[in-house]
């Protein structure tokens, strides 16, 4: 899609910036570009083309190719981005785990630590485990060679936009009011943005996942607790004060999670029930075979559609996309709960499973440190 020809008015020092976003945005999506192709998608003359091409030469953000062979006259000159000229990492900070990704500028994973934890665990040891997880995926042996220049963190809770957890997350005792940016500035290379775990989860199914190339999808986060993320008109919705898609006490959430809860009372032995370990039992019974295990699956599947009907008739989406650690049911989730919205909804839409497992917040957190390092503030 072209931009705006940028290159006929305005400030010039904005203007060229502006061609320069514009400039890496087409040649992230493209394995290869010459001049002529540059100027045509981003709508500028061809000197400025030109200008463009040496200017990112001049910052290590392109790579000439060798010319090609064959054909009449001096072949174009051929550009790649540069993709390996800069990492960013992902922190996804749950009540189980703790996982950093380093990632080049592209998106594509190129280290990754976990660090286990416990739901019980104290807010200092969390943090320092974050830390642990930020030194492992920066000095194991994948790593070697790359050059972190943000890192972006996700979270339960709402954060606002300094970095900090303003509302009290149930999973993370002891976590509101942790200013994560100001606690692991020492920690983390470059500038430290945070963010909601599942408005992150769902940034990276818009932007590398089942659903990319979508307008409008919902995501459903299914693990420990329950979460929405909303992708609208091509982007993320965060809401005014940053709280799109938290879910409230009496949304009705708790009525499917209950019909697990049973099931694992009298299946899991001396087990304390909790939704984590019921969701996985579940799912892996019901995947040996296990009747009952099926029948309390779809049970939950189709009580969880019922609970979304009215957010899907709000927002009218192309997609829902199915997350979260009790995605990895696959269809023994997804076909009963697509079978049960389609019955209630108006308009049903898609019904999608999340192609990016228990890394989505991980991978989405790397993507907003891309964002950052793309249009600083």
């Amino acid at each position: 899609m072209k931009s705006t020809h940028h290159d006929k008015s305005g400030d010039p020092s904005l203007l060229r910036r502006l061609n320069a976003a514009a400039a890496l945005r087409v040649l992230r999506e493209r394995a290869e570009i010459t001049v002529p192709e540059l100027a045509a998608l981003i709508g500028v003359s061809r000197p400025t083309a030109q200008d463009l091409t040496a200017q990112l030469l001049r910052e290590g953000r392109l790579v000439e190719l060798e010319p090609g062979i064959g054909g009449v006259g001096r072949p174009a000159r051929r550009f790649r981005f540069r993709a390996e000229a800069g990492h960013v990492v992902g922190v996804d900070i749950g009540a189980h785990k703790v996982l950093a990704l380093a990632t080049d500028l592209l998106g594509r994973t190129v280290a990754a630590h976990r660090v286990p934890v416990t739901p019980e665990l104290p807010a200092p040891q969390r943090l320092e485990a974050v830390r642990a997880a930020l030194t492992g995926v920066l000095t194991g042996p994948a790593s070697t060679g790359t050059r972190p220049l943000a890192t972006g963190i996700g979270t339960s809770g709402m954060v606002d936009t300094a970095g900090r957890v303003v509302t009290v997350s149930d999973s993370l005792p002891g976590w509101s009011g942790i200013d994560l940016a100001a606690e692991l500035a020492g920690s983390a290379p470059g500038s430290v943005i945070v963010g909601n775990d599942i408005q992150l989860a769902t940034l990276a199914e818009g932007t590398a996942g089942a659903v990319a190339t979508r307008d409008d999808f919902l995501y459903l986060y299914v693990g420990n607790r329950l979460g929405i993320g909303l992708w609208l008109n091509g982007g993320l919705h965060r809401g005014h004060h940053g709280g799109a898609g938290e879910m409230v006490t009496g949304d009705g959430w708790t009525v499917p999670y209950q019909r697990l809860l049973d099931w694992f009372a009298g299946h899991g032995g001396e087990e304390r029930p909790t939704r984590e370990n019921a969701a996985r039992a579940v799912v892996v019974a019901a995947a040996a075979g296990d009747g009952g295990a099926a029948y309390t699956l779809r049970a939950f599947a189709r009580a969880l559609a019922e609970s979304l009907t009215r957010h899907v008739a709000v927002l009218d989406p192309q997609a829902v996309v199915l997350g979260g650690g009790i995605s990895r049911a696959g269809t023994l989730l997804s076909e009963p709960f697509a079978e049960r919205l389609a019955a209630l909804s108006p308009c049903p839409p898609t019904v999608r499973t999340s192609t990016l497992g228990e890394e989505s917040t991980a991978i989405g957190a790397a993507r907003l440190a891309l964002e950052h390092i793309e249009h600083p503030a």
